[in-house]
């Protein structure tokens, strides 16, 4: 008996003592992540962080943060959810303070805007921000690629993040709106500098906002007025460019009914507008005059004049002066749009040209042959450049590394973070080199080397054709699907946290062994998240079943017929993500 107990007490200390160390390495962890979210109290990166840390730590498929801004609640980061549901503002009354299951029935009822963006997100868990007793908003995440539950540590973890993240998002907050604020000012400041350009002709610049600049000085100085505002038309109608003395509410009020105004060409007074209830509407906006601006029987706009200081009204030769003068403003306003539009297109070809080029140069141009395997790529970019990347580069007489990597972001940025991903792993693959350490110091790389928002997924493996094995680390990427035999569908997950987010992190390596027939299909999440006209993702589901049916074709087959079908499904729509595929088969 008493040695039963003396066992009993060891094993009980050590099992004390496993999770004393299992804390300290999360609190650990923790730490590290403050630290790397206290960094900045720039929204976007904090955000950034706070989203796309557990995502590359728990191998989530997707995830969101709401918060409320301005007295309404929006989609301000969001991974992997529909397009149309990223900047959206949700209708939601009440945030429960605790962590939540969004389809856990045996919880009190959940707000239906919360209820309905879970929903249509495919987001399974919630975690709300609190700072003292304020509720900033929500942390949403999909289920893991793994399709394992979520743990007790792993909840534990995100309740954890949540919190220490809270003040940091109020103190970002607090930032964002100074910033406004600084920005209003320097625009009032920026007007009474422009003081001195009024004596320069409307025709002398092609700068658009110069123009309307010059436009009101002129106004100011022939009017003597002390309010005004410019209203800019485009496709969602009227906009305020410029105000000075209206007050805004009123302004916006004011705005709906103009929109109903029938087109006129020559500048008029409110008692000439023909309609009792925008007559209303501009006394009470205190408006003493209003000036179209057209072109080509087009309504670009409206400008608003308050009352002249001297306190007499508009003469007829005041509205013949103000109807030449803005239409001489307004072919100017035309041409320089024209011309930034030219300058920018050239600008942006320039550009889109040069990074297709370099990455044209940077993708194989050819796969190098390996004795008894297939080995096949295809990359289509979603916007003519962007940021996946794939690569087969020969170590030596037997063993072939094959690379692929997303790069977060779009463009030419993301391009040439690709590049540099690129040069440095064809510079690290030696005959004697170690694969975690290679990815563990291209994270360095990346981390020391971009900003806090820009991240890589990514996926390496070496084939060695005498033992037929394959060894990979999976930092953060679309887990590859693994077929072999008859057995179900394996996923390829062993490795590690995005690369660019932890500097010191150590990643794991995995192994497999490829027989006759066996075949691996990486890819970006271009194929996964690809989406149809209604916003529906293609989804790791119909992937899995797209794959495992076409296991005996060859990896040139199942990669056409991946991407024929995820085409077919998006009826051909151009996508918001590039798609990328490499695959290899073990033939004999």
């Amino acid at each position: 008996m008493a040695q039963l107990l003396d066992y009993l007490s060891e094993k009980y200390q050590q099992e004390s003592l496993d999770e004393i160390n299992r804390r300290l390495l999360e609190l650990s962890s923790l730490f590290e992540i403050s630290q790397l979210i206290n960094e900045s109290l720039e929204l976007s990166r904090v955000l950034n962080n706070i989203l796309f840390i557990p995502m590359g730590r728990m191998m989530l498929s997707r995830g969101a943060i709401v918060l409320r801004i301005d007295n309404e609640h929006r989609v301000v980061m969001a991974k992997g959810i529909p397009e149309a549901l990223q900047s959206a503002r949700l209708n939601i009354d009440e945030i429960p303070q605790n962590f939540f299951y969004t389809n856990d029935e045996s919880l009190p009822q959940i707000d239906d805007g919360i209820a309905d963006f879970a929903r249509q997100s495919k987001l399974e868990i919630a975690i709300p921000f609190v700072s003292g007793r304020k509720t900033l908003g929500l942390m949403f995440f999909g289920a893991k690629l793994t399709r394992q539950p979520f743990s007790g540590e792993e909840t534990d973890f995100l309740k954890s993040l949540a919190n220490i993240s809270a003040s940091t998002i109020e103190n970002a907050l607090k930032l964002q709106e100074i910033q406004k604020v600084n920005r209003q000012l320097d625009e009032k400041v920026h007007e009474l500098k422009t003081l001195f350009d009024i004596g320069r002709g409307l025709s002398s610049t092609l700068e658009y906002n110069k123009i309307l600049k010059l436009l009101v000085y002129a106004l100011m100085g022939q009017m003597l007025i002390s309010k005004y505002c410019i209203l800019v038309g485009g496709d969602d109608g009227l906009t305020i460019h410029e105000n000075k003395g209206f007050d805004f509410k009123k302004l916006e009020s004011l705005m709906k009914q103009l929109m109903k105004l029938k087109l006129r060409n020559e500048a008029f007074l409110p008692a000439d507008c023909g309609n009792k209830r925008l007559l209303k509407s501009l006394e009470r906006t205190d408006v003493h005059a209003l000036i179209p601006m057209t072109h080509q029987d087009k309504c670009l706009g409206y400008i608003l004049l308050g009352p002249k200081i001297s306190g007499q009204g508009y003469m007829k030769s005041d509205l013949e002066f103000l109807t030449t003068l803005v239409s001489q403003a307004v072919i100017s306003l035309e041409n320089a749009r024209l011309f930034q539009e030219t300058l920018e297109k050239q600008r942006l070809e320039e550009e889109l040209n040069l990074a297709r080029n370099i990455q044209k140069k940077l993708l194989p141009k050819s796969i190098p042959q390996v004795d008894g395997y297939e080995i096949h790529g295809f990359n289509l970019s979603s916007k003519q450049v962007g940021g996946d990347y794939w690569d087969v580069i020969t170590i030596d007489e037997h063993r072939v590394a094959l690379a692929i990597g997303d790069v977060s972001g779009k463009g030419v940025p993301a391009s040439l973070l690709m590049a540099n991903l690129q040069a440095a792993l064809r510079v690290m693959t030696r005959p004697d080199m170690n694969l975690a350490e290679v990815v563990a110091t291209l994270n360095k790389l990346i981390h020391a080397n971009t900003d806090l928002d820009k991240f890589i997924t990514f996926f390496i493996g070496v084939l060695d054709t005498r033992d037929h094995t394959f060894e990979y680390v999976n930092a953060g990427h679309n887990n590859p699907h693994f077929f072999q035999g008859r057995k179900k569908i394996q996923f390829l997950d062993i490795g590690g946290l995005l690369l660019g987010i932890m500097p010191m992190y150590q990643y794991s390596t995995g192994k497999i062994e490829l027989k006759k027939g066996d075949l691996v299909l990486t890819y970006t999440d271009g194929v996964n998240e690809a989406l149809d006209p209604d916003g529906e993702e293609f989804g790791d589901e119909r992937l899995n079943e797209l794959t495992n049916s076409l296991r005996k074709a060859s990896p040139s087959k199942l990669v056409e017929t991946v991407w024929h079908t995820i085409d077919t499904f998006s009826c051909g729509l151009p996508q918001a993500d590039d798609v990328t595929m490499l695959a290899v088969k073990r033939l004999k």
